[in-house]
């Protein structure tokens, strides 16, 4: 059984990291629309505000406090996350009436939070919110993926990144139900999460390799050697009969490296020596895809550990 200190946690970070990946996910939905699919661009507004909503009660429900090991591990602002969101106003002239700065303020180190009983029934229905979200946010994804097939409907955005969007919001479903049901880390769990963020990293650089300019050749195949690193991963995993933890050192590994490249990737782009068919702010949800697996990483070893 999950005590209480570890389902607020988890839930923290579960919220400000997908229903922050949420919130981007519709931005990136909603400018990949013509102006005449204004009813698809509405919906992706609204679920993004609802997105915004989860992410206010959270820090609302903590008295504007956070545990340390969330802010710093990046898992919601990343450190290029403030200059992303003015780039994409600036290329798309938009305003995406983001709390980023709000949030950048009010997020604070507290190692006292309490675990009483009104803290673990705020955070309970908070759970339940983000179910409703994430079911809302997956039928519309089907929705347009079934309209995009049938071409009665056009995005600027490949059909498999709909899919990754899926899949990687499936996750943030999957874990809240985890921890509504009070279950803890088992090694299930840990393989689970393994195979999944493993896709999911092996999935972006795929992304970052097709919306890369192709004259860009040194960063094409460094995505190639992670498209590839993370599949050997993934193969390994699948393979293993031993507990999933002694995959925890080679997986950090690699994870810091892909870390290190996507940052490098996201420097770049603010300096304006690449560019990118995509929002910028698609580049800062795959590097918190990396911080946060990084966070589960250390935290199940910790776990274990114990």
């Amino acid at each position: 059984m999950i005590n209480n200190k570890n389902v607020l946690e988890e839930s923290l970070v579960n919220h400000l990291y997908f229903a922050g990946t949420i919130r981007s996910f519709c931005i990136s939905i909603g400018l990949s629309f013509f102006k005449n699919n204004q009813g698809y661009i509405n919906r992706a507004i609204s679920l993004g505000y609802q997105a915004t909503d989860i992410i206010n009660l959270t820090i609302e429900y903590m008295n504007k406090e956070i545990s340390k090991a969330v802010l710093d591990n990046d898992v919601y602002i990343t450190p290029y996350t403030k200059d992303i969101y003015s780039l994409t106003e600036k290329l798309f002239d938009i305003s995406l009436e983001s709390q980023i700065d709000n949030d950048i303020k009010l997020l604070k180190e507290s190692t006292n939070i309490e675990y009483n009983n009104d803290t673990m029934n705020k955070i309970d229905d908070l759970n339940n919110k983000s179910l409703k979200l994430i079911k809302d946010f997956k039928d519309f994804l089907n929705e347009i993926i079934d309209k995009i097939k049938k071409q009665e409907l056009f995005s600027y955005l490949y059909l498999d990144f709909f899919n990754y969007m899926f899949e990687e919001i499936s996750v943030y479903g999957r874990d809240i139900e985890r921890i509504l049901s009070e279950k803890d880390y088992t090694n299930y769990y840990l393989g689970e999460f393994t195979y999944y963020f493993n896709e999911l990293l092996r999935k972006s650089a795929l992304f970052i390799r097709g919306f890369l300019d192709t004259k860009y050749q040194e960063i094409f195949d460094m995505t190639s050697f992670y498209i590839n690193s993370f599949t050997n991963l993934t193969e390994k995993y699948l393979k293993s009969d031993d507990n999933m933890v002694n995959l925890n050192i080679e997986t950090e590994r690699l994870v810091e490296k892909y870390k290190v490249f996507i940052s490098d990737i996201i420097e770049k782009l603010l300096k304006s020596e690449i560019s990118f068919i995509t929002p910028a702010i698609t580049l800062d949800n795959f590097l918190t895809n990396v911080n946060v697996y990084l966070f589960i990483l250390k935290y199940t070893k910790n776990i274990v550990n114990k």
